[in-house]
């Protein structure tokens, strides 16, 4: 081949070869096809299809991404069985964007490991654990029978999570589902949870530390209601802190609990503030409307309140609905020493209660009956 054709023959593959999208290649090297392509494809690309795959026992759907990923999921995920912890899956990164196709779900096989125990008995994996910051976006992805815990969300800043289904129905039958709580929120800043539906057996949402934090238009049923646990660490004050939430627009049905507030009386000091749920709907709920207590230890309610972690600013607007079942109480709040103040609830109307209001703190604007 002559020197005039070879230069051609080169100009004309880096003509090719820059037309591509930066992410392009000619074997496709930016989808991962099977569980063998995620370190690989993680590591090097920004625009990922992620198609349907088995997850093998015991491994971790590692989503690990660099700085403004796009992963787009076309197919079911589906994760073998085996106990161990978890989790099944993480989604970890600055500015990336996670979501998933219509109909795809990420299937952890809930089944297999439902035994009536949750956090005790066999070992189950967490499901999804998300570590994002930055302004990403993760959003309708469909989770299928949680193990236990569905979401946990940890070191989370900047992030928005919406549009997600997380369905643990399954778990009902025969009482075997627990401890499936929707949303865990253990650590994040500048979060927003909107637009989900939430069917399981504990917490709908349950934030332990965070602010910043607005959660609105979740439809949650089956479970414990929209909670906030505050008091994990007996040692780290700095962690048993929630400030500046707003549940907003939310609607929970045949739930234990609509609202529960609960602080650990073994724990290292630290506080709720500034908490405001609002247009709040309930119905079928089995124990209490709106439950808030300062008297958690073990996970289990102690009946002697203290207040190592005040609840102070704390507003309920628009709560409304019913109660159902033998022993249904609207309101409860059992508040330590000087442990609850300024709090402001208007427009709270329960109906349907068995039993009287217990309460040994008044909010301003309800009279507890």
């Amino acid at each position: 081949m002559s020197a005039l054709r070879l230069v051609i023959l080169f100009f004309s593959v880096a003509a090719y070869a820059s037309a591509l999208p930066t992410n392009a290649t000619l074997d496709d090297s930016c989808t991962i096809n099977t569980f063998n392509d995620v370190s690989s494809v993680t590591s090097s690309c920004t625009s990922i299809t992620l198609k349907g795959i088995t997850i093998p026992a015991g491994e971790t759907l590692d989503l690990s991404l660099k700085s403004g990923t796009t992963v787009k999921i076309t197919g079911t995920i589906k994760f073998d069985y085996k106990t161990w912890d978890g989790p099944l899956m993480r989604i970890k990164g600055s500015k990336v964007t996670v979501k998933a196709d219509s109909g795809v779900q990420l299937n952890g096989q809930g089944e297999k490991y439902w035994d009536g125990q949750g956090d005790k008995g066999k070992t189950k994996p967490k499901f999804l654990k998300i570590q994002t910051t930055g302004g990403s976006v993760i959003q309708d992805l469909y989770l299928l029978n949680c193990p236990r815990q569905c979401v946990s969300i940890n070191d989370v800043d900047s992030t928005t999570i919406k549009g997600f289904t997380i369905d643990v129905s399954a778990g009902d039958t025969d009482d075997l589902g627990h401890n499936t709580d929707g949303f865990d929120i253990s650590k994040a800043t500048n979060l927003v949870i909107q637009d989900s539906t939430i069917k399981n057996q504990d917490d709908c949402v349950a934030i332990n530390y965070g602010s910043n934090i607005k959660i609105s238009g979740l439809k949650c049923s089956g479970g414990h209601g929209l909670s906030l646990s505050v008091g994990q660490s007996k040692d780290d004050s700095s962690t048993n802190q929630v400030k500046n939430v707003t549940f907003s627009d939310c609607e929970v049905k045949k739930s234990r609990n609509g609202i529960h507030i609960k602080t650990h009386t073994d724990a290292a000091a630290g506080y709720i503030k500034d908490v405001t749920y609002k247009n709040i709907k309930l119905s079928d709920i089995t124990h209490y409307g709106i439950n808030v207590q300062e008297d958690y230890k073990d996970g289990s309610s102690t009946g002697s309140a203290k207040g190592n972690i005040p609840i102070t600013k704390l507003n309920m607007n628009s709560i409304t609905g019913s109660m159902t079942g033998s022993s249904g109480m609207d309101v409860y709040i059992l508040c330590g020493s000087g442990g609850c103040s300024d709090w402001t609830w208007s427009g709270v109307s329960i109906s349907g209660n068995k039993k009287s209001d217990s309460c040994n703190f008044s909010p301003s604007g309800y009279t507890c009956k």
